[in-house]
């Protein structure tokens, strides 16, 4: 988490916030993908730390990791995790100098709603010149099942300026504009997941992303609408069988 906007939220979901994502497995799941891409000889910067369990699961795999984030509530975690080796900071202003960073990652971050400009720019800071920065997007390639749909239409009516938007094509022009050039995608992984559409429309109740996306005000009407629709879906209740694809976007600082 890395947004000052969104830090009371992220505390208030910290005690809840892995077990809705998949835990410790699906985290084993991104370092497995992380690691390959990383020097276990040079210490990893994880920007927007969060809990701590990405970082845990690559630390078991060899690596030294460092991990900042906004989230009191969210770094209380992290600290059972990695000990000390965690600060509060925004991923807008990183207190880490110039040029003083090798490799860094981030995983769920950049759709969150923080400046995402600010965060490269920050990035092309402290990397040294052949750095690389490898991002695990949120949303990058969004399931289109008869409950993508619905969710996806939500989505896109919530933001219609695409600041959550965290795949290739709107993150790549931001990052190429302070040297940070996109190299494609790594360590794809398919991954299926079973929800009925019932549940799909009790958990927009808390806002999306469990919380990290709080809806309120004249954007409720329109939540309440996609509940209606998911609701509305044959055999609502019946659990559907959801793929989607994990994987990581690389970035590398020229100069």
């Amino acid at each position: 988490m890395a947004s000052a906007s969104g830090t009371a939220e992220f505390d208030e979901i910290a005690p809840v916030y892995d077990a809705s994502r998949g835990g410790t497995a699906r985290a084993a799941g991104f370092a497995d993908q992380l690691a390959p891409l990383l020097d276990p000889a040079r210490p990893v910067l994880d920007i927007g730390v969060g809990t701590g369990v990405v970082a845990a699961e690559l630390v078991a795999r060899g690596h030294r990791v460092c991990g900042l984030d906004l989230s009191p509530g969210m770094l209380a975690l992290a600290r059972g995790r990695l000990g000390q080796r965690v600060a509060v900071a925004d991923a807008g202003r990183l207190p880490v100098r110039d040029a003083s960073v090798s490799q860094a990652v981030s995983t769920w971050l950049l759709h969150t709603g923080v400046d995402r400009a600010a965060v490269f720019r920050e990035v092309a800071r402290v990397l040294r010149p052949g750095g690389r920065y490898l991002v695990i997007p949120a949303r990058g390639i969004r399931p289109t099942d008869d409950i993508g749909r619905i969710v996806n239409d939500l989505e896109d009516r919530l933001d219609p300026g695409g600041t959550r938007q965290d795949g290739p094509r709107a993150l790549a022009p931001t990052a190429d504009a302070y040297g940070l050039v996109y190299g494609g995608t790594a360590s794809e992984r398919p991954a299926t997941f079973e929800v009925s559409p019932r549940q799909m429309a009790d958990s927009l109740s808390g806002g999306l992303f469990t919380g990290a996306w709080p809806v309120s005000g004249a954007d409720l009407p329109i939540v309440a609408e996609a509940r209606t629709r998911l609701l509305a879906l044959p055999d609502p209740t019946t659990p559907r069988v959801r793929h989607m694809t994990d994987f990581v976007m690389t970035f590398t600082r020229t100069g």
